[in-house]
């Protein structure tokens, strides 16, 4: 919560449960303050059948989701740091603020989105997110197959993760700027969009359990980009 206050989303006002104590709620409440943040407080009873009870006591109800247009989050990109995560038809808002998370923490540059058929950054993609989507730049696009071309032109390689794939995930150098794309839960990438990767590669799995959630998937290679660039050389 200290983090979405602290970014550049818009937030609208904070509702605090009354169960909240200790110096976390004093610094939520002194930074809306000095935002002039409105700070509601409800009764604990109240508060968990409003929100939940993995809120933690705290949430922001924030206004539209500003969106970066792809040529202007490609532009913003910083050097060294030139790694994305494009999601095809991910329509489970869950997964999306998860992924936005992942990506946030792992100090990449950005996540694209398409604008049908997916789960846009609502108020359960940025609650999931735990803060994340106040720091990271998300682009919504009308056609990803198009917007991958103009990431390669942008001289991207594009890697996709198709478990049908022959290649392993860590198998392949991930010396480029790269876009990792992620099917959704369901259609996986689609015929168009592996057309259009430079590579595909397979996350290798030993057990009955057919698939891993979108999620993981996307931090398990993720994470194997960033080993090979030694985590960005911090």
């Amino acid at each position: 919560m200290l983090q979405a206050l602290d970014g550049s989303q818009n937030i609208d006002s904070v509702v605090i449960s009354t169960a909240v104590k200790g110096p976390v709620g004093g610094q939520i409440r002194d930074l809306a303050s000095q935002k002039h943040i409105p700070v509601k407080e409800m009764g604990p009873d109240l508060f968990e059948r409003k929100f939940g009870a993995k809120s933690q006591g705290v949430v922001a109800l924030a206004g539209v989701f500003e969106y970066r247009e792809l040529a202007e989050l490609i532009q913003q990109l910083p050097a060294g740091r030139r790694v994305l995560v494009a999601l095809n038809h991910v329509e489970d808002p869950r997964n999306l603020g998860a992924i936005v998370r992942t990506v946030e923490a792992s100090g990449c540059g950005g996540v694209i989105i398409p604008k049908h058929r997916a789960a846009g950054m609502t108020e359960w993609a940025v609650r999931t997110a735990q803060g994340a989507a106040a720091h990271l730049p998300v682009a919504r696009v009308n056609n990803m197959g198009s917007a991958l071309e103009q990431l390669k032109e942008a001289g991207f390689w594009v890697v996709g993760l198709d478990g049908n794939a022959e290649k392993k995930y860590d198998e392949l150098m991930y010396n480029n700027d790269i876009v990792l794309v992620a099917g959704g839960e369901d259609a996986g990438l689609g015929e168009r969009i592996q057309r259009v990767c430079d590579d595909l590669v397979a996350i290798p799995l030993a057990g009955k359990t057919p698939s891993l959630n979108v999620s993981v998937s996307t931090a398990v290679v993720l994470y194997e980009i960033l080993r090979q660039r030694r985590f960005f050389q911090k």
